[in-house]
Formats: C-alpha cells, sequence, structure tokens
C-alpha cells in the first residue's frame, strides 16, 4: 500500500500538556481518527488497522477501550444481513 505524509501543525503546549513526544502525539492522532472513521462506517476494520499502524487484534482493542463495537451495522444493514441468512 502506498503511503503519503501529512503534516500537521500543532501548538507546542499541547504536547507539553500531554506530555506526550512527537511520536507518540501522532501515533494517538492515528489511533482516533482512525477509530472515529471506523465508527462512522467509513473505513473496514483492516483499513482501521492500517491506517493505525496496528494489527486487527490490536486495533480491536483500542476500539473496545473507545466502547467501538466490533461489529458495527447500522439497522439497516443489520436487517439486510439477517435476511441473508
Amino acid at each position: 500500500m502506498n503511503t503519503l505524509k501529512i503534516n500537521v501543525e500543532i501548538p507546542e503546549q499541547i504536547l507539553l500538556t500531554l506530555n506526550l513526544n512527537e511520536d507518540e502525539f501522532s501515533q494517538q492522532m492515528k489511533i482516533f481518527t482512525a477509530a472515529q472513521l471506523y465508527k462512522q462506517h467509513k473505513l473496514s476494520l483492516g483499513q482501521t488497522a492500517a491506517l493505525a499502524k496496528m494489527d486487527r487484534f490490536r486495533i480491536i482493542e483500542e476500539l473496545e477501550k473507545f466502547g467501538i463495537d466490533i461489529i458495527n451495522y447500522d439497522p439497516e444493514e443489520l436487517s439486510q444481513e439477517l435476511e441473508n441468512f
């Protein structure tokens, strides 16, 4: 998979407040972004793991920490899936 590098400017005080270095903050941003996009049904679980640079088992643990269900169907999708059984 090809990757892009995106630069984001943030106030230095944010890192100091969070007691994180640049790499730690960058990783947390990837996880938060991936989790939110998964929650909004914009990424698959595999894409979410790739964005967060984690394997599927680890991203599932992270999603659970955020209270995001792994089986993430909206009511219409769930109805369709149940009809297929």
